[in-house]
């Protein structure tokens, strides 16, 4: 079974640099629940370069979910902000850096046109 969070993840790590980020500088935590177990991911952008680790430690901005939201939010299924709006996720910190964070989401799935 794919862990579409997990993929994720990896392909973040290995993207290495995002000319749009050139300007931010920060740490996002992200904390994916599933029932009473907890995955933690620090995200660290540093002028545009991306790294991610599975460690603890500070962060600017941290942002929670269970893990079927974050799944879709990774898919390109579901907005981060329409997450927020709804209250499936939850964010503490400098909200600015979690706006820039939206850009390494996917963006929504292409829908075919029914001919």
């Amino acid at each position: 079974m794919a862990d579409t969070t997990s993929d994720y993840f990896d392909a973040l790590g290995r993207r290495g640099h995002d000319p749009a980020l050139r300007r931010a500088s920060g740490t996002v935590a992200i904390e994916v629940a599933n029932g009473r177990s907890r995955r933690r991911w620090l995200v660290t952008i540093d002028k545009g370069d991306i790294s991610v680790a599975r460690t603890g430690g500070p962060a600017d901005v941290t942002l929670r979910a269970d893990e079927p939201v974050f799944s879709s939010l990774a898919s390109g299924r579901t907005s981060a902000l329409a997450a927020v709006l709804r209250g499936t996720i939850t964010v503490t910190g400098d909200p600015r850096l979690l706006v820039l964070f939206r850009r390494l989401l996917p963006g929504p799935p292409k829908r075919r046109r029914r001919r």
